[in-house]
């Protein structure tokens, strides 16, 4: 009940006590009406009166109750609130440096210029650095193209140049990432430049061409990572930076927040593994991989990985993910980390230790760079679980960049790599050891 309701209430009150009043003088003025009518209209002006104030004060706590309910996070609330943080908020971060926050109103500044100028002149001296993968171009896969954006900011930066992102294929980054209200506004819209305009492939980007361009850059992650170390001391800023340049679109969020509350989990209450098992080393052919022809040594990664992430995060549920639905199957359905999900939860024959979970993955991540689908529905799964990724605590990845890029979207800090970039295990300790078969 609302306040104005209950002051309507309280004044009727008023109104039909005034009213008892004067029917009850009425009434002893009148020999003939018994003594007793006067008696029972006084016991329901108090029922009367009881039950009014009984609906006055149920309807006050029921707000209450209602008002603490909503105060309460919920897990909806708390996933969203994660993946669309406000670009305020993460600008308000103390160990964000000046030149990121300067860059934000820079950027927002001279977008708007370079429009104003093409309405008026037809021309702007508003320089770009584009990060680019249009149709002939061999750009690689997701993290390939999207893991050396902070360093792109800070190249930018250095250089002046406006920060733009433009995919042709397999679809519109938009698609999948958009940017955040308020952050970086990275998109090029198809009339942006005048088609006499040339993306020059970088050379550097202090040169004095209005555009220079980039595909890729595969030393981008591990210099930026190297700027983190030696200049900002080891403060790990590479996911706030994604986060003022991309956001999960509306159908993305949809996706990422359904999984997550199947899966009951909670940002930063789970950690995740990540297996790159057709990545081409050790003998592995990446277009002609089967999992039953490399059986053996899948099993032996995936158990070492799951080891890991437990040893990173113990007694947690563990999120996995891989680039074979089979691997995920494997664990899921046939491990001995399986069998010990049975034994604890069914049998109750010790604590649990290890739970896995996994979105359905009866259709296999397809690879962007590889995958002759123009689909966006075919890609999701591959933001999904990158998202997801970043939402959880920790992350053991294997061989590859998208794992990596997954470890420093959840902070990068609780992090650690299954497997050597030549596709050896880093061992980990059975997580199972201590648990009595």
């Amino acid at each position: 009940m609302t306040a104005s309701s209950r002051a309507m209430l309280s004044l009727a009150i008023k109104v039909s006590i005034a009213l008892y009043m004067v029917l009850t003088f009425f009434l002893m003025q009148n020999a003939h009406i018994h003594q007793d009518t006067a008696a029972l209209l006084s016991q329901r002006k108090q029922e009367f009166l009881g039950d009014s104030n009984n609906s006055i004060n149920s309807g006050a706590k029921d707000a209450t109750q209602q008002q603490q309910q909503q105060q309460q996070p919920t897990a909806t609330s708390s996933i969203i609130n994660e993946l669309h943080r406000p670009v305020a908020e993460i600008l308000s971060n103390p160990k964000l440096p000046d030149w990121v926050k300067n860059y934000v109103k820079w950027h927002k500044q001279q977008r708007r210029k370079y429009f104003d100028d093409m309405r008026v002149n037809g021309k702007s001296d508003v320089r770009f650095l584009i990060s680019r993968c249009l149709t002939h171009d061999n750009c690689g896969g997701a993290s390939d193209r999207l893991q050396d954006m902070p360093h792109n900011i800070m190249l930018a930066n250095q250089t002046n140049r406006v920060l733009l992102v433009r995919w042709e294929k397999p679809a519109k980054l938009e698609n999948f990432l958009i940017p955040p209200e308020g952050g970086i506004d990275w998109t090029v819209p198809d009339d942006m430049f005048p088609k006499d305009y040339n993306w020059h492939l970088r050379g550097k980007e202090d040169s004095g061409r209005q555009i220079v361009s980039t595909i890729r850059r595969d030393s981008a992650a591990p210099i930026f990572k190297n700027y983190e170390k030696t200049v900002l001391g080891g403060t790990r800023i590479y996911h706030e930076i994604f986060r003022l340049l991309f956001s999960p679109t509306e159908a993305l969020t949809n996706r990422v927040e359904s999984t997550m509350k199947s899966l009951q989990l909670l940002p930063k209450q789970f950690s995740s593994v990540h297996l790159r098992v057709r990545y081409p080393v050790q003998g592995i052919k990446e277009h002609l991989f089967t999992f039953q022809q490399h059986k053996t040594k899948v099993v032996t990664w995936a158990t070492n990985a799951v080891n890991c992430a437990a040893e990173l995060h113990p007694n947690s549920t563990i999120y996995v993910s891989s680039d074979n639905n089979d691997t995920i199957g494997y664990l899921l359905e046939e491990s001995h980390f399986a069998q010990h999900y049975i034994d604890a939860t069914k049998h109750k024959k010790h604590p649990l230790v290890v739970k896995l979970v996994a979105r359905d993955y009866s259709n296999e991540n397809q690879h962007i760079n590889f995958s002759p689908n123009t689909e966006v529905d075919s890609f999701m799964n591959v933001f999904e679980d990158l998202f997801i990724m970043g939402l959880g605590k920790c992350v053991a990845h294997g061989v590859g960049g998208y794992g990596r890029l997954g470890a420093a979207l959840c902070g990068g800090e609780c992090v650690m790599a299954h497997r050597t970039h030549r596709g050896q295990p880093n061992v980990c300790s059975d997580a199972l050891k201590d648990i009595q078969s």
